[in-house]
This record gives structure tokens, sequence and C-alpha cells, in this order.
């Protein structure tokens, strides 16, 4: 049986297997409590407006949906970013990289495989003032969100706000 902070560690290393500077990314995470890494190999990312999933959860910030979406991603990770999709924020998952071939989620945009991603350290587990933070944190190395759970939540998101505006327009 492994503690969490064994996980913790042993994330941390596997996260940085995908920077395409390792060294430079440990200082980064150090420093800065994010690297810039490269989904491709070890995870797929998908990105989702933080008003698709405020509205598929019924909650209205970050901290209130964490336990929730846990529930909902079976553990899987998620991380928000107030800097995402303008002044709104965005939340985003990691995925098993076969995520990247699948077809395209509706209300999610996926990362470039390849592209660099900002990721929190595994450590980052509450809002920081800038920069990416787990919501869902990682509990394990490969440990990644099922896709087809991020196509439910973002779908159920999607339906809600179209609902309201419907609603608005009436």
């Amino acid at each position: 049986m492994t503690s969490r902070a064994e996980r913790l560690l042993a994330s941390g290393h596997w996260l940085l297997s995908a920077a395409p500077l390792r060294p430079q990314a440990k200082v980064e995470c150090v420093e800065n409590g994010a690297a810039w890494l490269r989904p491709g190999v070890l995870f797929a990312a998908a990105v989702i407006q933080a008003a698709v999933v405020h509205a598929a959860i019924g909650l209205d910030s970050p901290e209130a949906c964490a336990a929730p979406l846990a529930d909902a991603l079976e553990g899987g990770p998620m991380f928000y970013n107030a800097e995402g999709f303008g002044r709104e924020g965005s939340y985003t998952s990691l995925l098993p990289a076969r995520a990247a071939q699948l077809p395209p989620m509706p209300a999610t945009v996926a990362h470039p495989q390849r592209g660099l991603l900002l990721v929190p350290s595994p450590d980052v587990i509450e809002r920081v003032e800038t920069g990416p933070w787990w919501v869902t944190p990682l509990d394990g190395p490969g440990l990644l969100c099922p896709p087809d759970r991020i196509a439910a939540l973002a779908s159920s998101g999607r339906e809600v706000l179209r609902s309201r505006e419907g609603r608005r327009d009436a």
C-alpha cells in the first residue's frame, strides 16, 4: 500500500516525463508551482470552459465543484486555470493518450498533441493567484480521466446552458 505522499511524488516524476526539458520543468515546478509540458505520449488534454463545467455540476466555483467532479470523473485529474478562455476560466482534464484518436468531444477543446500546456505541480491543490491548480488532483502516475466521463460532463453542461438560453429567449 502506498501513501498519498508517495503517490504525489510518483505523479510528479511521471508528469515531468512529458517536459521538453526536464531539468527546467523541475525548476519551474519549484519556483512557479507549474511547468510547461507536452501532451502526446503520456496523456492527452481536453479543455472545457468553466461555464460548461459549472452548468453540468450545478455549482459556480472550482472549490464547490471539486467533490462532485471527483465523483463524476472517477477520481481522474482535472485542473482549473482562471486565465483560460479569457476572463472566464477553464478546466483541463488529463486523458489517456489514445483519447487524441477519438472523435472530438462536444463542448471541449482538445489541446494540440505536442503543444505546450501549463500544468500545475501535483501538490498545488488549492486556488492560487495566477496559474493553474488541481481541482481533482492526480492520484498516481497514469491514473487519468475516462474520456466518456469528460464527454458526458461537457455534453450535460452544454445542454444546461442551451436550456437556459432558450428560457431567456422565450
